[in-house]
């Protein structure tokens, strides 16, 4: 277990590059910082004049983007380590960023309900859908790129398609809101966390919940799956991060680590470590325990 010291604030946002080698950090301090897979510091990008609240590489890792309360999206140029494209304009705030699998699109979720898909960050005419009635929190594609998976403080996930925006379906059970959404390598689960507490499994091709997750003892901020699609990892208010199988809905394991609430979570891409964020702007990493068999 590594201690990454460096932000002086809440840690809100984590990614690991493609991969592995590099892990970016965002927070309350509007600072981005980049750490080797070891926790050495390489460097740290100021430019948002808000909170960062999400962060995700380019698939062939060049570049990182970061979304801001300060209603912007910034790529960050990371071979001349200079900003690039900054797009505004994301009422109530940018929230959630992902990227397709083959990164053709990239969805950006605000404060005002509304997802914008972009062909590039430079789009000057991308898709808006007006997929919530609160801020959407995150997003998530499912791996063959198809649809979107869209959570919000309204309490609900919907389902989109990823190239038109158009509605597939609600997924209803949370009774607040929902901060997490993650989907499976293999796209037939996905994962919710939420301020109740819960952690809800679902089925995508029946859309109904097929799973419930329970141990955390406040609002759940972050879940993940990992590689190999049978475990889960979850982080919280409770200020612990817990590791479950999500065949038999059972939690493995519980890590705590004294830095107040969790608020960020990124499992690199080899499923050897995990990440997560503190209230307190330490980051942690920690090897995952494999799952029995």
């Amino acid at each position: 277990m590594r201690l990454l010291k460096g932000h002086h604030g809440a840690v809100r946002c984590l990614a690991h590059s493609p991969d592995g080698e590099r892990l970016a950090s965002g927070g309350d301090d509007r600072e981005i910082h980049l750490w080797t897979r070891q926790g050495s510091p390489l460097t740290r990008f100021r430019t948002h004049g808000d909170w960062i609240r999400a962060l995700e590489f380019s698939r062939d890792g060049k570049n990182l983007l970061s979304a801001s309360w300060d209603d912007s999206v910034v790529q960050w140029n990371l071979t001349r380590q200079k900003r690039s494209v900054q797009v505004g304009g994301f009422h109530g705030g940018a929230w959630s960023l992902a990227f397709s699998p083959g990164g053709e699109i990239l969805a950006v979720g605000a404060g005002d309900g509304k997802v914008r898909l972009l062909r590039g960050l430079d789009d000057r005419n991308p898709l808006t859908v007006p997929a919530h009635r609160w801020p959407v929190a995150a997003v998530a594609f499912t791996p063959d790129g198809q649809y979107l998976l869209t959570a919000s403080h309204d309490s609900t996930v919907r389902i989109w398609t990823a190239a038109w925006g158009r509605d597939q379906g609600i997924l209803v059970g949370h009774k607040d809101w929902v901060r997490s959404i993650a989907v499976s390598p293999n796209g037939r689960l996905a994962a919710s966390g939420a301020d109740d507490g819960r952690i809800f499994l679902w089925s995508l091709a029946e859309k109904k919940q097929v799973g419930l997750l329970l141990g955390h003892r406040d609002a759940v901020t972050r879940v993940a799956f990992c590689p190999d699609g049978r475990g889960l990892i979850s982080v919280g208010w409770d200020g612990t991060a817990r590791l479950w199988d999500t065949r038999t809905a059972r939690q493995c394991n519980a890590y705590q680590w004294q830095t107040g609430r969790l608020l960020s979570l990124s499992i690199a891409p080899d499923g050897m470590t995990a990440a997560a964020g503190g209230q307190d702007g330490t980051v942690v990493v920690w090897d995952l325990d494999p799952l029995d068999e």
